[in-house]
């Protein structure tokens, strides 16, 4: 009997550096997500559009979820609300067809991804941050990946 899923787990397993980087992946993701909606949108293609949407929408989701408001302070409750914010407009983006509010949401996220890189690669040459991934401060007070 084949494990195919098995092996795509551990190809996967291997790839991924640290909890940081999954982060990083994510957003990078997001990014993606976003220019494949925009590319949808100019083709008039409405389920490319829409499901690229609810894919940068889940992942804005687990993200929220995976920050830690007991610990976290401010800087958690502005990247919630950062995450809150950029869902709102992917959904109106989603319903008024509009691609000046999937740059909007885009550019945000790429600011944030930028924070995040930097932060992962102090990380990799510092050493182990024991779970939490940075926050664009280089702060990692509150912002956490589940193991």
């Amino acid at each position: 009997m084949s494990y195919a899923g098995l092996g795509a787990y551990n190809r996967v397993a291997i790839a991924i550096d640290s909890k940081e980087m999954v982060l990083v992946k994510l957003l990078n993701g997001s990014v993606r997500f976003i220019s494949f909606a925009r590319n949808g949108l100019e083709m008039g293609n409405a389920r490319i559009k829409g499901e690229s949407i609810s894919r940068v929408i889940d992942i804005l989701t687990e993200l929220d979820c995976a920050l830690d408001r007991e610990m976290g302070g401010e800087l958690v409750q502005n990247l919630s609300a950062l995450y809150r914010y950029m869902m709102y407009r992917l959904t109106i983006a989603n319903l008024r067809n509009d691609a000046t509010i999937l740059d909007e949401v885009e550019e945000i996220l790429t600011k944030i991804l930028e924070g995040f890189e930097g932060a992962a690669g102090k990380t990799s040459t510092t050493g182990s941050t024991s779970g939490s991934a940075y926050a664009a401060n280089g702060s990692s007070k509150g912002v956490r990946i589940a193991a």
